[in-house]
This record gives C-alpha cells, structure tokens and sequence, in this order.
C-alpha cells in the first residue's frame, strides 16, 4: 500500500501533539464543554474534506 507524504507527516504530527493535546483536554480548571468544542472542529474539518473531495470527483 502506497502512503503519501503528507498523510506520514500527519500520522507522526499526531504522534507529536497527543500527549500535549490530552494534557490539555483533561486538565482539571478545563471548562465542561471543551471535549465537545474539540470533538465539533473535528467533525467540521472532515466534513470539509469530504465536501472537497467530492466536487473533485464530479
């Protein structure tokens, strides 16, 4: 299977900022509605790649 550049840079990315990003999402002063702020940026983003991807096919 053939991986594209930019797809390893992101896998070792999320390797990188994990750690940090957990830290943060758990820390104990976080507002209640942190989790589902993160949680919604990441559906936005891939309904945006989506979206990109299918008016590439068309």
């Amino acid at each position: 299977m053939f991986l594209h550049r930019t797809a390893l840079l992101m896998i070792l990315g999320c390797f990188l900022a994990v750690p940090v990003l957990l830290d943060w999402w758990l820390a104990p002063s976080a507002a209640w509605y942190r989790p589902f702020l993160i949680w919604l940026l990441l559906i936005a983003f891939c309904l945006l790649l989506d979206l990109r991807r299918s008016r590439q096919d068309v």
